[in-house]
Formats: C-alpha cells, structure tokens, sequence
C-alpha cells in the first residue's frame, strides 16, 4: 500500500513507488524525482539562487546560513524530498508597481530561499520535456522565443493573406489557472507521479491566515515555475485553436487571432471564449479589440500596417564579416576547380563565370552535369569540405567526404550489431517518428489557413492520434506504419492551404509532378547530404539504418536523423516560398522526358536561398543546453544519436520546434 503524508488538506507525493513509477523501472527510465533531489543537482540550483539573490548586493539571512555549509544544506533537503518529509514554507506577500503603470499593482508570493532551490531544481529537469509539448503558437517563457519571434510570425500571418485582427488578454491570468490543467499536459511527456505530485504541492500560493496555512487558486507569481505551468495551462487551448486554421499567436496571456474575413475571425473568438471558459478563465473585455492591418495596431510593444514589419526570409541569421559559404553549381556543363586561392567555376563555353575564395567555402553542392576538377577534389578532401552530388531532377546520388570521421572498426561492429537489435531500434524509431509527426502539426499550424475542401482540425486531431499510438507499438514496422499514415495525411491538407495556382494532389517524388513536389524533393536531397556528413563526423556508418532497414542501396541512418527535420526545416522553407508567392509555377519545366517536373535554374536558386537562410538561422532552446544554428543542431543530434547508440543508460530526445 502507497503511503503519503497530508500537509495544507493535500495529498503530497507519496513515499513508495506508484504505479506510473514501477512502470519506469521496467522500461529502464530512472525515476526524475532522485534526479531532482540529487545531491548534485540541488547544488546547482542553490548556486544559481544564491547568485540571483547577490544581485542586489544584499543577502538574505537564510542565504548567508546555507552559505556557510551548502552540503549540509544540500544533504538534509535530497533527504526530506526522498523521504516525503519535505514541506514548503508560507510565501511572503509582495507588492510592486506594473510595468508601465504607476497606479496598478502586481501581487508577488515569494517563496523562501529553501524553497527557491527546490523550485529551480525541478524546473532544471522538466524544462526541456515541457518545451516539446507546447504549441508553436505559444511564444512568451520559452528559451529562443520572444518578442521578435512572434513578430516575424504574425508578419508571415499577415502576407498570407490575413487581414483581419482580434487583440485580447485573460483576465487574472495567474491568479485563475488551475493547477490541475497544468499538470494534465506535462504528464503527457512526464511520467514520474512523485515528480508530478510534488509541483502540485509547491506551485499553488500559499500563506498563513491566522494560525491556519491556506491555499488558493492560481500559481504563484514569485516562483520560478510559475511561467512554465501557466503556457502549460493554455497548451490545450492553443492547439484546439491552431487545428481550426486560424492565425493564432500567444504571448503568455496577450493574445492574437487574425483570418481572411470577419466572420471567421468572430467564430475563432467565440471558440476561444468557449476553451477558456472550460478551464474558469475569462477574455478581458476592456481589453478586446478588433481591428486590421490595414486600420494598423500595436501588440507586444509593435507597430504592425499592411506592409510594416516587413517579412525577412533571413530572420535569426548572424552576419559575420566573412561567413562560411556553401557552394552551389547546377548549370549543366559547368565545372569547378581550383586557381591559386581561389575556386573557380567555369560554364559550358569555358569562360569564368564565378571566383570564390576558398577559405570562405564550407561545403559543395553540385547538381547535374557538373564537373569537378583533381585539384579541386583533393582540396575538398583534404580540408574536410563534404562535395555532395545530386541528380538533374534533385535526387541525391551520394558525396565525398574527408578522414575526419570518429568512425573505426570497434564501433562500427557496436553500431552494427545494435542496428541489427529490432528491440533496442526501437525505442529511438518511436522517437524519429513521434518528432516527424509532432513538427508535422506545428507546420500545418503555422500555415494559418482554412480549406472548404480538408477539415485541418479534424486533420490534426488524426495526427495528434498517430502520436499516441507510438508508445503501444511493438515493432519497428508498426511504427513506420504510423508514420506513413501522418504523411498521407499531413500533404494533401498542406496543399489545400497554399494558394490555390499552387495546388497540388499530395506527395510525388519519382517524378515529381508539380513545382512544390519538386522543391520539397531537391530540399530533401540537399538536408540528406547534410546528415551523411554529420553521422561521418559523429563517427556512425550511414548506411545502418534503426527506423529504415539498412542497405547498401542507400544511407538508411542518415535518412532516420532527418525525420524531424523534414517539416522543421524543408517543408517550412518550402510552403513559406509558395504562399508567399516567391516560388511560382514558372519556376518548373517539364522533365525530358515529360513525366515529371524539374526546378528551372531560378527556381533552386530561390529554394537555396530560403533553404540556405534556414540553416544559418540561430537558435536556442531546441534542444537541451545547446544554442546554435540550425545547421550546428543537426550536427549535434548526429553527436547525441552516436551518444544514444554507444550509451544504453542515454535518452535521445528531438529537438523543439523553434
């Protein structure tokens, strides 16, 4: 029998193993609470409360006594957490002025420096595992997110064709969460009912009335956590509202709905009235506002018209004074090679057309006819610079890549012989195919469009089914199962919410049948290329397939890293160029032999470009403890698969949608 200790009239997280954690010991998942409560772990974040707590020159008195002896400290609390007697102190009442506003006030509770340390610690093992769940519509307490993000969305929103606008907030936004909803969504990607049951007991406000210690409603403003749990709380509602196809953008409890017309717009707030009411919450009326972009209005400290902020297809890029180039050839009967310092290209009449520095080159893409020289050859090798070849029509046919590889004998034979373990491919196939479906919804919501022809919302909702499926498969085949049912889905729906000259029946790949067909395939072949040479560097062989069956016929491996980042990265690009208008139907011709249609030059040039802007985009909040650009992230989830091959004990995760 589970024993539990009551405290406030609340069950607290009880002291044996519930059922939801004997189920990890089975599956091999350590319970996150002992991480939580580790030594280690409660030493970090006292760290970074005392440091937060230094700030203003003034440490408080229960700071200066943990100082003088922090491992005692530490020691008694990892006790009382694994042991159940821990209970958190009343919060200090504190009031201070609004930003902006001189005469209204905001209630802070402040928890006591204790407490601050065990609120820290959990939020330090559960942030990552909460980012994943949220919505791409939720753009406020979230790393690598903010103000200029949820601009250059709502800009893409408005160029789309979106015209008119509804502003809003809820009111008391903090103070009527439910708790309860909160936690609902993080047990979807949490499985530890003590650790569960824990932010239960700290997250509400608490103080003391009297002899008596109450708690109310809401979370407390004060705790770390509280930021986290409150988008946590609004999770259910962000997707129901992102599945209808509404342009939809929320900044904690700021909120931004905007459609083609009036009447849509006037039924997405009357859904969104309806969502939050479910949950005790209400829009503020005072602070409801329609209006367009064309009236022009200000969210989020913006001015947005019908044309201002402009829509940047490099947003999130770092110029640098000399950044590393990829190198991209498609002319037929072109040649590249190598002149002092200098990579030269050459057309079909031998005349110089491009002079490159060499040192600015980090990769070479060659497409079609095109030659490379010896000298330039051993250059590439020899520097390490992959030279990937692609077909005329996009296909990717393979590429050259130099000895920096980690790859030896030993762990080719320990990568081999865990390829060939259908029991251990299969948790990290679950997690290809989870990360694909997931960024396939996200997309489909950042395109921000009904159809009279697809339902979306009921599109999503199947989709965000298949996702549930994915932990009761028992074979790698279910699960490629799985993932051939989302993509049979997601692509018709995408094409219904793209401007209808380009409009296209679904996926098509040999040949591809239509310009958006033949963009999303040249993009697959170029991000193909790209993981080939992270799994070399990470030191695993390609062709050994965990989700994909391994053959010498292709780089199976390389296919599997790339799952999650087919929408995240090519399909983004892809539609972004297509609704936007940039990438048209001239921008295709027809194949030789007339089956198929191929990017005209300007085409792949408007592809690469918009591709090219993506890789170089920064980043951070993705995946945990890394920051970088999105080209860095397939590198370092190449690393971290190599990690999650060699290492049973570790977790590979997808990377968030940023």
């Amino acid at each position: 029998m589970e024993t539990s200790v009551r405290h406030l009239g609340e069950l607290t997280y009880p002291l044996r193993a519930s059922a939801a954690f004997q189920r990890q010991a089975l599956t091999g998942e350590p319970d996150l609470l002992t991480e939580i409560a580790a030594p280690d772990s409660l030493l970090n974040a006292w760290r970074y409360v005392f440091t937060r707590d230094a700030k203003d020159g003034y440490l408080l008195q229960q700071s200066q006594q943990i100082a003088a002896d922090p491992d005692r400290f530490v020691a008694a609390l990892s006790g009382a957490l694994l042991s159940g007697r821990y209970q958190p102190e009343p919060q200090v009442e504190v009031l201070i002025p609004k930003k902006g506003k001189t005469s209204a006030m905001r209630e802070l509770s402040i928890p006591s420096i204790r407490d601050r340390v065990v609120e820290r610690a959990v939020l330090n093992a559960i942030i990552d595992r909460a980012d994943l769940l949220q919505c791409s519509a939720s753009f406020a307490f979230r790393r690598g997110l903010g103000v200029q993000a949820a601009t250059h969305e709502i800009t893409q929103l408005r160029d789309s064709g979106n015209r008119y606008v509804l502003l809003t907030d809820i009111a008391n936004y903090f103070g009527r969460i439910n708790i309860a909803d909160s936690l609902r969504v993080l047990q979807r990607g949490l499985f530890c009912s003590r650790t569960l049951a824990l932010l239960r007991f700290i997250a509400k406000p608490r103080r003391v009335v009297g002899r008596r210690r109450i708690r109310s409603r809401g979370l407390a403003q004060g705790s770390c956590l509280s930021p986290l749990l409150a988008n946590l709380a609004l999770t259910d509602i962000d997707f129901a509202l992102a599945d209808t196809g509404v342009g939809y953008v929320r900044f904690a409890d700021d909120i931004l709905l905007c459609a083609p017309s009036r009447t849509e717009l006037a039924a997405s707030q009357r859904l969104l009235a309806s969502l939050a009411a479910h949950q005790g919450l209400q829009l503020n009326e005072e602070k409801t506002m329609h209006t367009s972009f064309d009236a022009g209005f200000c969210y989020l400290g913006v001015d947005f018209t019908a044309h201002q902020p402009v829509t940047d297809l490099h947003y999130g890029v770092k110029h640098t004074k000399q950044p590393a180039k990829v190198l991209y050839v498609g002319q037929d009967g072109a040649r590249v090679s190598l002149t002092r310092e200098r990579l030269v290209i050459t057309g079909p009449d031998t005349l110089p057309q491009v002079s490159v520095p060499r040192r600015l080159v980090s990769r070479i893409v060659l497409s079609g006819n095109v030659g490379l020289s010896a000298g330039a050859r051993n250059w590439a090798l020899f520097n390490e610079i992959d030279v990937i070849c692609l077909s005329r029509r996009g296909s990717y046919l393979g590429q050259m890549t130099g000895l920096r590889s980690a790859l030896n004998a030993s762990r080719l034979l320990r990568q081999a012989e865990f390829a060939a373990n259908p029991a251990a491919r299969l948790p990290l196939a679950k997690q290809f195919v989870g990360a694909k479906l997931n960024n396939q919804l996200h997309m489909l919501h950042r395109l921000g469009r009904r159809s009279k022809n697809i339902d979306v919302a009921d599109t999503c909702v199947t989709i965000r089914g298949l996702t549930t499926q994915l932990p009761d498969a028992t074979t790698v085949d279910e699960v490629r199962g799985l993932e051939g049912q989302g993509s049979a889905l997601y692509f018709p729906c995408a094409a219904e919410l793209l401007p209808t000259e380009m409009w296209f029946a679904g996926r098509s790949r040999r040949p591809p049948r239509d310009v958006a067909n033949a963009a999303l395939s040249y993009g697959y072949a170029i991000l193909l290329g790209e993981c080939t040479a992270a799994l070399y560097a990470a030191g695993l062989e390609p062709s050994l397939g965990l989700l994909h069956a391994s053959t010498d016929k292709r780089p199976s491996l390389s296919l599997d890293l790339m799952e999650e980042f087919r929408p995240l990265l090519v399909d983004r690009v892809v539609w972004s160029l297509l609704r936007l208008r940039r990438l048209r139907a001239e921008h295709g011709t027809a194949s030789p032999d007339g089956d198929g249609v191929w990017l005209t030059n300007e085409g792949k040039r408007i592809l690469v470009d918009g591709y090219e802007a993506m890789l170089q985009r920064s980043v951070k909040g993705s995946l945990p403890g890394f920051a970088g650009t999105w080209r860095r992230h397939i590198h370092h989830q190449a690393q971290r698969l190599a990690h999650a091959i060699f290492d049973p004990v570790y977790s590979w995760s997808a990377a968030a949608w940023r």
